[in-house]
């Protein structure tokens, strides 16, 4: 049995009797450690991050953006916060996906600007590489169909205009999704527009992809119009139909699939949401938008504990740094505050830890707060113009620069790739692309 005990021994008696060698080893070491740090790190940004502490500018300005919308910006230290204050009569929002599909992303910029919002903030959690690269990672409900799954039971924020007003509700809910079969029985159903693990049941609607990506390892069933029309097993990536879905098994549940289904069978889909409050089901499936993304803040004025973060998936290096936040909160008359917390400065990262957060939300008036994606997806769009940075001067040379080296960044910047493609980075105050957001639209 491995021992690390007797390996730390064995490796201090090696430093002792061969210091020389051991003095090169560690040296080359550190050396190939420093080329490969040097090549991903720009330092510069180093540099920037500790001059945003002695940034002495402070400034508190509150600006009206329409007719029952207000946007307060206060600069601290080097740290911008940003609230939009809206209210519930005077707007339209709605969640949005990235290029209009279950998967792939888009700026917040080019979203707000595609679809002529006043304002939009960077919506819930998602998935960063491979195919599924966008793939949203929590709720999310648009238009009363769900487009991906409750992750973890973590908090949510469910929209609904009621007598043209809109009624939000935050809470943390669960999704129980089950197939009923022809015989009445029931098969429960994993998840939705996401990748299929193994023995797992998940189904693909029209709006995720043409496809359905997936590998030739599992059973797919075409429904269209609640009728079973095609069977194919062991074939991968099946057409989904405008006018239905796909049921995609693998394990176990594939077997299932095949010998209780049959062409021309009629299935259905049965959904049920299972909130933390007991008895709220009726309220929660009236929403016509839901949007995840945790933890949960606020609720009826009392601030979560660090506990209550964990229960939800997050470890205390998420919710007890200085990480850039974005965040939105609910006050007893039902006005709206989105918040971004960033760094006033393009490329450095600063912000607030969650239980400070929450402190703010209460000097803010907020009954109830959740949290949303943040990071470099951290992103506050007013009138189609960035304001969660100090400027958007992309043309502005940063303190320090010289001339030489914007050339090299230039050219690096436009120097071909694999094939003919060439890079085309993304211009930095627009942040990193998201998979959905929150739009907000003036009614007046």
């Amino acid at each position: 049995m491995f021992d690390i005990t007797y390996l730390g021994r064995r490796c201090f008696r090696f430093i002792r009797r061969y210091p020389r060698t051991f003095t090169i080893i560690g040296f080359l070491l550190i050396f190939c450690i420093g080329i490969r740090v040097g090549q991903t790190v720009r330092f510069s940004r180093i540099t920037d991050y500790f001059r945003s502490f002695v940034d002495r500018e402070r400034s508190d300005v509150t600006k009206s953006v329409s007719q029952g919308i207000t946007h307060r910006q206060i600069l601290e230290n080097g740290v911008l916060t940003n609230v939009l204050s809206v209210s519930p009569d005077a707007v339209d929002i709605r969640p949005y996906r990235a290029l209009s599909a279950g998967i792939g992303t888009e700026s917040l910029v080019s979203l707000a600007r595609r679809h002529k919002a006043l304002a939009a903030i960077n919506g819930g959690f998602f998935e960063m590489a491979g195919t599924f690269r966008g793939e949203s990672v929590g709720a999310l409900k648009i238009d009363g169909e769900w487009v991906s799954e409750p992750e973890q039971g973590r908090a949510v924020i469910g929209l609904r205009t009621v007598d043209g007003k809109i009624e939000s509700y935050i809470d943390r809910i669960a999704l129980r999704q089950e197939l009923v079969l022809p015989s009445g029985e029931t098969l429960p159903i994993d998840g939705m527009n996401r990748g299929r693990g193994r023995n797992e049941l998940v189904v693909y609607r029209p709006h995720f992809h043409v496809v359905t990506l997936t590998m030739p390892d599992g059973v797919e069933i075409v429904v269209r119009n609640g009728e079973v029309t095609d069977l194919r097993d062991r074939e991968g990536s099946s057409r989904i139909p405008a006018d239905g879905y796909v049921l995609s098994a693998s394990g176990k549940k594939g077997r299932d699939l095949l010998a209780c289904i049959a062409k021309g069978d009629s299935v259905q889909i049965r959904e049920t949401i299972i909130p933390e409050r007991v008895g709220d089901s009726n309220l929660w499936a009236s929403f016509t938008h839901i949007m995840g993304g945790g933890p949960l803040l606020l609720q009826d004025g009392i601030a979560s504990v660090t506990q209550a973060y964990e229960r939800e998936g997050f470890d205390q290096a998420f919710h007890s740094f200085w990480h850039p936040r974005t965040a939105l909160g609910k006050k007893a008359d039902g006005t709206l505050l989105f918040v971004t917390i960033t760094a006033a400065a393009v490329g450095v990262r600063r912000g607030v830890k969650l239980p400070r957060l929450a402190e703010l939300f209460l000097a803010w008036g907020a009954t109830d707060a959740l949290n949303l994606d943040g990071g470099n997806s951290s992103m506050l769009v007013i009138r189609n113009e960035v304001v969660s940075v100090k400027t958007t001067d992309t043309a502005r040379a940063r303190p320090g620069d010289r001339p030489a080296q914007r050339r090299v960044e230039a050219e690096r910047n436009t120097r071909p790739a694999r094939g003919n493609r060439r890079i085309r980075p993304m211009p930095r105050q627009q942040g990193r692309a998201i998979s959905d957001a929150i739009l907000i639209f003036s009614r007046l």
